[in-house]
């Protein structure tokens, strides 16, 4: 194949996946549990931009799959959303945008944290809300960078705990820590830090006396 046809075709196909990424949703390639959930839109729905006739098709997809208690849970949000003023909607919609900005590794600690927080009872859920509600700005700020300077301290003493294993070690236990809850970690370390505090114990004399 010579250079100008190969350089023809790779131009066609190119376009071919812009064509194909940018292609709507008809409306009778819509299953029927999808224009039922959709029914609404079905003047409309050719009318509507591409991106939105995917996604509103993927969510009624999400939705038949969902269980009768997934489905209330939605509708909650749903209803909580809407009673939302602009300013909570765009400060949700900024943490969600952190959120995606931020890692794999650091993203799913925090899903962790918030299975965490929804295996809570109900009352201990209400006391941390809140709480932290009732905190003042410089007060949750004081908050956070207390939770942030534990956690370095914990990333530090980790750390310092793997330099003293072996590498086969090392490798087990990161495999271990990446499947653990933070609070799972926060007792894996507290611990860690038991056990090198009745080391450190026994390596010294009974009557406690230095050498």
């Amino acid at each position: 194949m010579n250079n100008r046809l190969l350089t023809l075709l790779l131009l066609f196909l190119l376009h071919s996946v812009t064509v194909f990424a940018e292609e709507g949703v008809s409306w009778d390639s819509l299953s029927a549990e999808e224009q039922t959930l959709l029914k609404d839109f079905k003047d409309q729905w050719s009318q509507l931009p591409a991106k939105r006739q995917q996604r509103m098709q993927k969510g009624a997809g999400r939705w038949g799959k969902m269980s009768d208690e997934q489905k209330a849970k939605a509708k909650q949000r749903m209803q909580r959303w809407q009673a939302m003023d602009a300013d909570q909607k765009a400060k949700i919609r900024e943490r969600h945008q952190k959120f995606k900005d931020l890692n794999p590794d650091q993203q799913e600690r925090i899903k962790k944290r918030k299975e965490w927080f929804k295996n809570l009872p109900e009352a201990e859920r209400k006391a941390l809300r809140e709480k932290f509600n009732n905190m003042t700005p410089e007060e949750r700020k004081a908050f956070r960078d207390k939770k942030k300077n534990k956690h370095q301290k914990m990333r530090q003493k980790m750390k310092e705990h793997m330099q003293s294993l072996p590498e086969s070690e090392r490798k087990a236990l990161r495999e271990k820590l990446k499947k653990m809850s933070p609070e799972e970690r926060r007792e894996f370390l507290q611990k860690q830090r038991g056990l090198d505090k009745s080391s450190g114990r026994s390596n010294r004399n009974p009557d406690g006396a230095d050498d």
